[in-house]
């Protein structure tokens, strides 16, 4: 996670750049850190009145999932406390009443900035009429105790809401959440070793979220001479409390939300940059692991033009400038998770496949340099070989590459332990090997290992 470069804040257009700005003076903190989450706040109060028509013929929320890693002392308690001030209005309305029985829609009002939510919580809240609200961590090691991947997931898309309970079958239609997490970078570094991390890339949850790794705690105008003015004042949170009350009046009335499509413009701009993201999938090597990024990367930029278009000048298409724009936060946040989830370049370079079989082959000649032996059992090697083996699918794998190179023997002794004898006889044993039963054998390791 290096350093991360200035965030274009000039695409959050004329509203969200002069509050994020506004931000970025009061506390000092990177535009890195404020500018993702203002286009969160922003995304939690348009997500509740309006939709996109997609060019793929589907309804689409407008919500984002924005994440931000970044060390202790980047201001990031700060930072999300003002750019979701404007929600408190909406709130008010509901302070000091237990919910009991109430439905949400009696009252126009309900929490809509969640901060300690677990799945139980959301389902409740949502289901006593809540349509929309907004999940707000500035300490996202929580993520990993109270949220379900799965029903991220399922938010993310608006998905029906469905939960078996004990006594009862929840289902709930319609609802629409923004995700606007902050964690410092080494209880994030430790949640991306835990076993429930390993589901978030094959579920889809990393490629939902727009990143931004922000190594440093130095800001990049500690010593600005601009004034700094309240954040509060900011005609952006007049906006959200605008946006806000449309969302109360959908609540009570029951109404549908507003529709945006494209147009023609922004339709030509988007299928271009959806062209080039699509050639990076195929042929960037550095994007390999990464792949599911690109192919959401279409839909996350409708997504955001829809969020800056609504909150900053409403009407029911998405401009050029607006899709512009959009696709330019998105390239950012695409080279942050690039960056921060990605691999390094000698990685890319050299499969790790065969990394695994030349590690083996190196300390098997080490090994026998050493004391003149050419014969291991495969339980030493699990034991006494090296680290990056010491797990029986790798160390399988190496063997096997390595036998379909005729450089080691495989054999089974009395006692049914597995040996391992480095070959010295390779033009003899190449005459012997089956070409198709050493593909076969390969294609299966290659398998089980790639898919762990």
């Amino acid at each position: 996670m290096n350093r991360a470069p200035s965030y274009p804040l000039h695409c959050l257009q004329s509203l969200g750049c002069d509050f994020a700005q506004c931000i970025v003076d009061a506390t000092q903190a990177k535009t890195a850190l404020v500018g993702p989450v203002v286009l969160a706040a922003m995304a939690a109060a348009v997500q509740g009145t309006v939709d996109i028509d997609t060019p793929f013929f589907t309804v689409m929320p407008a919500s984002l999932y924005v994440s931000v890693i970044a060390e202790s002392g980047m201001r990031k308690s700060t930072v999300i406390k003002h750019a979701f001030h404007g929600f408190r209005d909406f709130e008010a309305a509901f302070n000091g009443r237990q919910s009991g029985e109430i439905h949400f829609c009696e009252i126009g009002a309900h929490p809509y900035v969640w901060e300690d939510a677990s799945e139980g919580g959301i389902v409740s809240l949502f289901g006593k009429g809540a349509q929309a609200a907004a999940i707000v961590m500035d300490e996202g090691g929580m993520l990993a105790k109270h949220l379900d991947i799965q029903s991220m997931c399922k938010r993310f898309d608006g998905s029906d809401l469905r939960v078996i309970r004990k006594h009862e079958f929840i289902q709930i239609p319609n609802t629409r959440t923004t995700f606007c997490m902050a964690i410092q970078d080494a209880v994030y570094a430790d949640f991306l070793g835990s076993a429930q991390a390993t589901t978030m890339m094959p579920s889809g949850l990393h490629a939902r979220n727009l990143y931004s790794f922000t190594k440093t705690s130095f800001a990049e105008n500690r010593y600005s001479a601009r004034n700094a003015s309240d954040p509060q004042a900011q005609p952006f949170n007049t906006r959200v409390r605008e946006l806000m009350n449309g969302y109360r009046n959908i609540l009570t009335s029951s109404c549908p939300r507003s529709r945006l499509e494209l147009s023609p413009a922004a339709l030509e701009c988007w299928k271009i940059a959806g062209g080039e993201w699509h050639q990076k999938k195929l042929f960037a090597k550095e994007w390999i692991k990464l792949r599911s990024f690109l192919e959401r990367a279409g839909e996350q930029a409708l997504r955001v033009a829809a969020v800056l278009q609504w909150f900053n000048e409403p009407k029911p298409t998405i401009d050029l400038p607006m899709m512009k724009a959009a696709i330019e936060l998105l390239n950012w946040h695409l080279e942050q998770a690039l960056m921060g989830l990605g691999e390094s370049e000698d990685a890319i370079s050299k499969p790790r496949v065969l990394d695994l079989a030349d590690v083996l082959f190196a300390y098997m000649q080490k090994k026998n340099a050493d004391d003149s032996s050419n014969l291991f059992y495969r339980i030493d090697l699990l034991r006494k070989g090296p680290k990056c083996l010491r797990k029986a699918q790798k160390l399988d794998f190496a063997i096997n590459k390595l036998w379909a190179q005729n450089k080691v023997n495989v054999y089974v002794d009395s006692k049914k332990r597995i040996m391992v004898e480095m070959s010295f006889n390779l033009s003899d044993l190449i005459s012997e090997r089956s070409e198709n039963e050493e593909k076969r054998l390969t294609l299966i390791y290659e398998q089980r290992y790639l898919n762990k």
